[in-house]
């Protein structure tokens, strides 16, 4: 077992992808060191499967949201519903919300109705918000500056190193997973390595985004590692300091004791 301990701050647990093998892939993932893993919501339909999961164990903690990617599914009245759902199930964050500027997704204007309700009611119940951002960056930025004090993660991240300085300026931690392990992904790889520690955190996104190690298979929350191993030897840091950094972040934004 390593000396340190790891939390994976984004994992879609709740997926089919995970139905068949659960209970091991958690095993998997405690024998590389991961103490706590979150579990962010993408739209009503996985909430209660989420709220389950994290209801049978102590180690995985929920989040509830409405992704963009789902967008032209949403529908207004899930604004209120997300709000009912939280007041009566505790929850770590609001969120997996956001917006994705990638062709083929949802109208912008769409995308930013659900985005901008879901930053309203994370402000109005002081909670942590987690951020989906594609080719969207600064429309994050903005829509941030507009209420602050909110906090948060920006998971996954694509962005500049000048706009992740922005991002943390204003209370978010940015968070990296298993895109930094590609060596072509070298702005990515820059900005994983001068950010502050004080202000990373790390994910899988499993089972989507998986390391260099295991493209085009299923990703899961033990591939971790390979993400610390990365960004440790980007960083010339040792790969404790980074899981002690790291794991301190995460509780420090979604309050795990």
């Amino acid at each position: 077992m390593p000396t340190y301990t790891l939390i994976d701050t984004h994992c879609h647990l709740d997926f089919i992808n995970f139905d068949i093998d659960r209970d091991e892939v958690l095993q998997r993932a405690k024998l590389i060191g991961i103490s706590d893993i979150i579990i962010p919501g993408v739209s009503t339909s996985n909430w209660d499967k989420i709220k389950t999961l994290c209801t049978h164990n102590k180690h995985l903690h929920p989040c509830y949201g409405l992704h963009p990617y789902w967008a032209d599914q949403h529908t207004e009245s899930d604004i209120k519903k997300l709000a009912q759902f939280i007041d009566n199930n505790p929850c770590v964050a609001i969120g997996e919300c956001g917006l994705d500027y990638r062709q083929g997704q949802a109208d912008k204007n769409r995308q930013h109705y659900f985005f901008e309700a879901q930053l309203d009611i994370a402000e109005e119940k002081n909670m942590p918000v987690v951020i989906h951002s594609v080719h969207a960056t600064e429309e994050i930025i903005q829509q941030l500056r507009k209420r602050p004090g909110l906090r948060g993660m920006v998971h996954s991240y694509s962005g500049s190193y000048e706009q992740a300085l922005q991002l943390i300026e204003i209370g978010f931690y940015i968070s990296f997973g298993g895109p930094i392990t590609y060596e072509r992904a070298s702005k990515l790889r820059a900005v994983s390595s001068q950010i502050p520690l004080s202000s990373l955190l790390i994910e899988t996104d499993a089972p989507d985004q998986p390391d260099t190690s295991h493209k085009n298979q299923r990703n899961e929350p033990a591939y971790l590692e390979n993400i610390l191993s990365t960004i440790a030897s980007l960083r010339q840091e040792h790969k404790n300091e980074i899981a002690t950094q790291t794991t301190s972040n995460a509780m420090a934004l979604f309050n795990i004791r």
